[in-house]
């Protein structure tokens, strides 16, 4: 049974405005990872990701994330790294791809790495883009989440905060919800991570005297204010298999002058 248009036109409507306040809130988590606060926390991830990914082969990596201008994914060894970002702005890159993560405009099976970086912490649809990732991935590739985890200090801050600015606004997603999807994706995950137990201010001072338990914690207390999951996907690639063609019947003519000749014979 079919929606009424004026259904269909309003789902469309509530889709789109979702996107667009997904985008709004990566454009906020954009200019917010350029604060002191922000930058001491991509200054903690670029290094935890450059190990996990460092042992990555193949060729193509996908970087779904905050933006081309905050990539963590260029220690990779892989060839071709590129990102997927959902609006186009006139400095991108040529290694953008303007895709909404809900859709990725990418065949089944053609990339090697997928690093979430805070994806689905803004996506309007988290689930889908796990799924999306899954999709674009080949088989036996590999998926690296990382995202804001809400029991911390930081996910204390967002439920108090009075503002929704941006990471506050964000999904806070556990990390342990984001093993359940991957499992029902068929994926095997091989680590779970916390890092970095700074508080959430922007006081340099503050965030320096709390840097001795980023060496004496282990990555498994789930305090951090990020965790990062590594998971490889298990369920086989499509075999594309190519179309057979019918061998065209072999026409034997017959000569003229032998049709002629035989045609006497008969009269």
């Amino acid at each position: 049974m079919s929606l009424p248009s004026d259904d269909r036109d309003n789902n469309r409507e509530s889709e789109h405005d979702l996107q667009r306040g997904a985008r709004s809130v990566q454009k906020e988590l954009e200019h917010w990872f350029q604060s002191n606060i922000g930058r001491n926390l991509i200054a903690s991830q670029r290094p935890v990701i450059e190990h996990a990914i460092r042992r990555q082969f193949g060729v193509h990596l996908a970087e779904i994330g905050v933006s081309h201008r905050i990539p963590v994914g260029n220690s990779s060894n892989l060839g071709h790294h590129f990102h997927v970002l959902p609006a186009w702005e006139p400095d991108m890159p040529n290694n953008v791809l303007v895709s909404d993560s809900n859709e990725i405009a990418i065949d089944h099976d053609m990339v090697d790495l997928v690093i979430l970086h805070h994806a689905l912490d803004f996506s309007a649809d988290p689930h889908q883009t796990l799924r999306e990732a899954s999709r674009i991935l080949k088989s036996s590739g590999n998926l690296l989440v990382v995202g804001f985890n809400p029991f911390s200090l930081w996910g204390i801050r967002r439920l108090l905060s009075r503002t929704r600015a941006a990471p506050w606004n964000n999904r806070f997603i556990s990390g342990s919800r984001v093993e359940d999807w991957l499992n029902l994706l068929d994926f095997k995950v091989s680590g779970l991570q916390y890092h970095f137990y700074a508080p959430p201010v922007n006081n340099q001072r503050a965030i320096n005297g709390f840097r001795w338990l980023d060496k004496i914690l282990n990555t498994k207390v789930p305090l951090g204010a990020y965790y990062t999951i590594m998971a490889q996907k298990q369920v086989g690639g499509r075999i594309r298999i190519a179309p057979r063609w019918r061998n065209k019947a072999k026409v034997v003519g017959l000569p003229l002058a032998n049709r002629v000749d035989a045609k006497k014979t008969t009269d």
